[in-house]
C-alpha cells in the first residue's frame, strides 16, 4: 500500500486550539459535490478533533517542509501545539475555523458530510468549501506543478519518496 501521497491536516479541538498531523489515507471520492476522505486511527488525537469539531482543512507539503512533517506527526502533548513545535506559520481559512498552513501549496477546507467505521480505522469524508494555492507552483492551466511541488510520498517508517516528472500524453 506505499507509495502513499502524504497531507498535513490541520484540526480545531473544542476548545479553539488548532493542531495538525500527517495523514497518508487521503483520497478524493466526488467531484460534484466535491468530497475528499481522510482515515484516521481511533487512538489518535485528530480523530477526537475531525469527529467532535467537523472541520478540517488538507494542507498539500513539500519536500522542502519535510522535517516539519515528521515532527507534525511526533507523539501528542495535550500540553503543546505541534504546529508551534513544527514552527509552522498559518493564515486563516477561508470557510472553516482551522487554519490553513502557510509553507504548504495547497490547501482544501472541508466540512465532515459523515465518517463510518472502517476497520480500524475510522473514514471520514469531507465536503470541500474552500481551495487555495499558492500560485509559484500553479502552471498556466491552474494545474499543480508536482515537479516543482514535490509533494512527500510515504513509503514506510521515515522514508519517503520524490520521484516526480511530469508528461503529458
Amino acid at each position: 500500500m506505499s507509495p502513499k501521497l502524504t497531507v498535513l491536516v490541520t484540526t480545531i479541538d473544542e476548545k479553539g486550539r488548532a493542531d495538525v498531523s500527517p495523514f497518508s489515507f487521503v483520497a478524493p471520492v466526488s467531484f460534484d459535490p466535491p468530497l475528499v476522505m481522510l482515515s484516521v486511527g481511533i487512538n489518535k488525537h485528530s480523530y477526537w478533533a475531525l469527529t467532535r469539531v467537523k472541520e478540517f482543512v488538507i494542507n498539500i507539503p513539500t519536500e522542502k517542509i519535510l522535517d516539519k512533517l515528521w515532527i507534525a506527526g511526533g507523539k501528542w502533548d495535550p500540553n503543546e501545539s505541534k504546529i508551534e513545535k513544527a514552527k509552522f506559520k498559518t493564515e486563516p481559512s477561508e470557510k472553516v475555523r482551522p487554519p490553513r498552513l502557510s509553507e504548504c501549496v495547497a490547501h482544501i477546507e472541508c466540512f465532515e458530510e459523515f465518517s463510518k467505521k472502517a476497520g480500524d480505522h475510522i473514514m471520514v469524508v469531507g465536503r470541500v468549501v474552500a481551495v487555495s494555492a499558492n500560485e509559484d507552483y500553479l502552471d498556466d492551466k491552474g494545474n499543480l506543478k508536482v515537479d516543482d511541488a514535490r509533494p512527500p510520498l510515504h513509503v514506510a517508517d521515515n522514508i519517503f519518496a520524490f520521484p516526480y516528472v511530469t508528461k503529458s500524453v
